[in-house]
């Protein structure tokens, strides 16, 4: 099942709620809103080539690490590659 982007929603909730009309989503779509759409496109996609190669050099350290070194990392808390990702690219 194909997600709806953040930009895409929003511009749906706009015109759903009334906070513009039909007239002014076709004035501001052709630089605005397609001007967010490619952003967006490419932060999604910087991250998920991001997080792959995170996942990748996370598996190589775990395969060598040892039984007690696992046991151990097995214990502390940790976060995903995206909350990561989006902590380095967007927490101020």
């Amino acid at each position: 099942m194909k997600q709806i982007s953040a930009v895409n929603w929003l511009v749906e909730q706009m015109l759903v709620n009334n906070y513009i009309n039909k007239k002014q989503y076709e004035n501001c779509k052709s630089w605005l809103i397609d001007e967010a759409k490619q952003l967006e496109k490419e932060q999604i996609i910087d991250a998920g080539n991001s997080c792959a190669l995170m996942q990748n050099i996370h598996n190589r350290k775990i395969d060598l690490m040892s039984l007690e070194q696992l046991e151990i990392f097995a214990e502390e808390p940790n976060i995903t590659f995206g909350e990561q990702y989006y902590n380095e690219k967007y927490e101020k």
